[in-house]
Order: C-alpha cells, then sequence, then structure tokens
C-alpha cells in the first residue's frame, strides 16, 4: 500500500467519524442574557410587514411589504423551563377518530426583518454570492475532469497516470468545496450569534455542507491510487512476460 493510499484511507476513516459526532451534537455560544422585555408569542402581523386597507365598498386590500429573510438553526436557552408549542388535531380513518398529540419542536427557522432593516442581511447577500461563485467554478472544473476521465475510459484507458490523476484532482476538489463551505456556515452562524438576539433561544451552529462531497471526494481520492497501484501491477506482469 503506497504512502498516499494510507493517508487518504486514514482520512476517510476520520471523516466519517467526525461527520457522525458533529450531527448529533450542536454549538452555541451564550453571548446573551435574557431580560424581561424578551418574549417569544404570537401577535398579529406588525405594519411594517404587513398591512391591510379597507375600501369604501368594505372590501380588504392586503399588502405584504418587502422584506429580507435568512434562515438560522436554533436551541432553546432552557429546555426544562420553556413552555412546549403542541399539536393536538383528530385524524379520521378506517378505524374511526383517532385524536393525536405532538411536540412541535423548533430547530431550524427564517428571520425576516423590513426591507428598511435590510443592514444586516446585506453582509450575508454578499457572502451567498461568494459562495456561490465560488461552487460554481469549482464545479465546471470538476465537470471538465470528468469529461476529460470518460474519454480515456471510452478508449480503454483505465489503469493509466492521467485517469489516476484526473480522479485525485477531482477529490481533492470535493473536499475543498466542502472545507470552505463548512468555514463559510461557521463564519456566517458566528455572524449571526454575534447580531441575533432571540428571546428564548440560541442561534446555533449545524453544518450545512453536503457531507457527500468530502466522503466522495476522499473515496476518489483512494480509487486514483488504487488504479495506480493497478497500473504498476500490469507493468510488471507486462516485464515477468
Amino acid at each position: 500500500m503506497n504512502k498516499k493510499l494510507k493517508i487518504y484511507s486514514t482520512l476517510f476513516v476520520a471523516v466519517l467519524i467526525i461527520l457522525v459526532v458533529t450531527n448529533v451534537f450542536y454549538f452555541h455560544e451564550s453571548m446573551w442574557y435574557a431580560t424581561p422585555n424578551d418574549k417569544l408569542e404570537f401577535v398579529d402581523c406588525p405594519p411594517e410587514f404587513m398591512s391591510r386597507e379597507t375600501l369604501p365598498d368594505g372590501s380588504v386590500i392586503t399588502t405584504n411589504h418587502e422584506t429580507y429573510g435568512y434562515e438560522v438553526y436554533v436551541a432553546p436557552k432552557d429546555k426544562f423551563k420553556q413552555k412546549s408549542l403542541m399539536s393536538t388535531a383528530k385524524m379520521s380513518d378506517s378505524d374511526g377518530v383517532e385524536l393525536q398529540t405532538y411536540m412541535v419542536e423548533m430547530q431550524k427557522v427564517k428571520l425576516s426583518v423590513p426591507a428598511s432593516q435590510k443592514r444586516f442581511f446585506n453582509v450575508l447577500f454578499v457572502v451567498s454570492v461568494i459562495t456561490s461563485v465560488v461552487a460554481l467554478i469549482v464545479i465546471v472544473w470538476i465537470l471538465s475532469l470528468v469529461i476529460k476521465l470518460i474519454r480515456n475510459i471510452r478508449r480503454g484507458n483505465i489503469f493509466v497516470t492521467q485517469v489516476s490523476k484526473y480522479l485525485e484532482i477531482t477529490g481533492i476538489l470535493l473536499s475543498a468545496l466542502y472545507l470552505y463551505q463548512t468555514i463559510v456556515c461557521y463564519a456566517i452562524t458566528r455572524y449571526n450569534m454575534y447580531h441575533i438576539q432571540l428571546a428564548d433561544y440560541y442561534v446555533v451552529f449545524k453544518n450545512d455542507a453536503n457531507s457527500m462531497f468530502i466522503l466522495t471526494g476522499l473515496a476518489l481520492m483512494i480509487i486514483s491510487q488504487i488504479i495506480l497501484m493497478g497500473k504498476d501491477l500490469k507493468e510488471e506482469q507486462e516485464l515477468t512476460i
């Protein structure tokens, strides 16, 4: 087993363990303290979000004003003292009517603010655009490598250095894309933790990067080294013959 294959195999196992662990736990940092004015409640939609106008004929026109929104992961500040949101509904089926009760827990929410308060979201928008552009560039690069790879395979060139190189670069790009998205996601979450105060809830970090990127990337890197080993064995057989 060559050195790169050992390194890539070890990384694959380590990343798999890390992904399992991080999907179980949330990260949050208590940067805010609750005050008596903090409250989470159901209220009529404020006029800066939505307004209604009653016309002389009695009809009502509802106007939804421009808003900016962003999704964040949340976790309760005090799960044991916090009141629970319960859903109770009747469900009818062939066996009759059944009463179903569920506890509704918020894990990911969308926060919206009026357009007049969009300054906070400008930073998030710019970061989102940059991330999308970087991802697009990497994806185009990967597609060009895949096309070259397919051409070699169709020609019957499998156990060759070029195929191994294409697979390894593709794997590195996929892994790098995942790491980049993870870093951006963490940076944005830290930014949100500092700027957002929610009643009864923390803003928490949960990685939204697609874990299949790094798993597939490392798998391709491992396969690239296996192909090199196959190439060496093929050359040895040819020399023996």
